[in-house]
């Protein structure tokens, strides 16, 4: 009859395998969520919102330096914590700055852009090492290097994919929300009529006047396509947190692994 101590041993390869799947898995999703908004932010500003280039990379630049600030302390916030733990924090602090963004209008200030970056940084401080503890846990050396590989490829064709589908998304999702807002509007609707009368005394006629309104309709359009979005992501790394404790947790003073790039 075998011992429990065998019994465990048979069994530690099944835990290692099923952490590096479902580590691997929230590794590939939380990453492409959050490069998929990375590569929206500043489309969005730059298109419709009169940001130049160097204004909406001031307002992604914050995240680098509460990103920093974490990367100082997770050495010892590993030593102190469980690993699963602070990856699930990483996802809250992901659905936080997601969630902040679904609030935001096509008016807001420059520090309501700013703010959810800012939050954003620390999840990205805790993202990558923690998640990355979890894959390479029990992992045998000479299997390590393959493991890196490998959860580094599926990264890296995660955030290709989510780039690809994010601006599918934004422009087909705009075009609904256009459609929808134009079924409001004619001719004859007093909204309209003023806006109209408006515009003329600025001097346009009124080709010019229904050019700027549809322009107006367009960029309104984005806008809600934009929050669709943000609301998507912050659902997304909700149900990810659940997944963090699916893994065993790995063993306690273990090294903090480094990712490959």
């Amino acid at each position: 009859m075998p011992s429990v101590a065998q019994s465990t041993t048979s069994r530690a390869p099944q835990l290692q395998a099923r952490s590096f799947s479902l580590g691997a898995v929230a590794l590939c999703l939380g990453y492409g969520v959050f490069f998929g908004n990375v590569v929206l932010m500043p489309l969005w500003l730059q298109s419709f919102l009169g940001y130049t280039a160097t204004w909406a990379g001031l307002v992604s630049a914050p995240s680098g330096v509460t990103a920093v600030l974490t990367s100082l302390m997770i050495g010892r916030l590993m030593r102190r914590f469980d690993p699963r733990v602070l990856a699930a924090a990483s996802f809250s602090f992901f659905a936080a700055s997601y969630f902040m963004r679904a609030g935001l209008t096509s008016d807001a200030s420059f520090f309501a852009f700013v703010a959810p970056q800012l939050v954003q940084g620390f999840a990205m401080g805790l993202f990558f090492v923690s998640l990355l503890s979890v894959i390479f846990d029990g992992l045998p050396p000479h299997k390590i290097p393959a493991a890196s590989g490998l959860s580094n490829f599926m990264r890296i064709t995660a955030g290709s994919f989510a780039t690809s589908l994010t601006t599918t998304f934004w422009d087909r999702r705009e075009a609904l929300h256009q459609t929808r807002l134009a079924d409001t509007i004619s001719v004859y609707t007093p909204a309209y009529q003023q806006s109209l009368a408006q515009m003329h005394q600025f001097g346009l006629n009124d080709q010019a006047a229904a050019g700027a309104i549809t322009q107006g309709l367009i960029g309104q359009s984005y806008l809600l396509s934009s929050l669709d979005l943000f609301y998507i992501s912050a659902w997304v790394s909700v149900a990810l947190i659940p997944l963090c404790f699916l893994v065993r947790r790995p063993a306690a003073g273990g090294p903090t692994p480094v990712a490959a790039d």
